[in-house]
C-alpha cells in the first residue's frame, strides 16, 4: 500500500510536469505565465485517465479555480472551449479511455511513470 502510494505522487508530479513543459510554462486558456496550475480534465479521481497527458491542461490559477469562467467555477464553458481548442476528434477519444475501467497494478503504473519521465526529459 505504501509503494502504491508512493508511486502514485511520483506519477502526480510527472503528469503535472509535463502538462506545463508542454504548455511551453503558459497559460493555455490566457497565456499567463505565473502560478501555473495542472488542471485535470477527467477528474483525477478518474484512474482511467489520471496520469494520461491528453487528460491535462496547463492553467494559471484565475483560469484554474479563481475567476466566474474558471474551468472550477464553470465547467461547462471550460469544457466547451477545451473541445473546440483540442477538437472534437481528441475529446471523444479521451472521453472513452475516460468511460474504462481503470484500476491499474504498480508494474502498470511504473511503465506510465516511465513514458511521462522519458517525454519529460525530451522536453527539458
Amino acid at each position: 500500500l505504501k509503494s502504491m502510494k508512493k508511486i502514485d505522487n511520483l506519477l502526480d508530479s510527472a503528469w503535472s510536469l509535463l502538462i506545463k513543459l508542454r504548455a511551453d510554462n503558459k497559460c493555455e486558456k490566457c497565456y499567463k505565465i505565473t502560478y501555473l496550475n495542472s488542471h485535470h480534465i477527467f477528474s483525477r479521481s478518474n484512474k482511467s485517465v489520471r496520469w494520461n497527458i491528453d487528460n491535462g491542461v496547463c492553467l494559471c490559477a484565475g483560469c484554474h479555480a479563481l475567476k466566474n469562467d474558471s474551468a472550477h467555477k464553470d465547467p461547462l464553458t471550460f469544457g466547451e472551449w477545451i473541445k473546440n481548442k483540442r477538437g472534437e476528434k481528441w475529446y471523444q477519444n479521451l472521453m472513452i479511455r475516460a468511460h474504462s475501467v481503470g484500476k491499474l497494478h504498480v508494474f502498470e503504473k511504473e511503465i506510465i511513470l516511465k513514458e511521462l519521465q522519458k517525454e519529460i526529459n525530451e522536453k527539458m
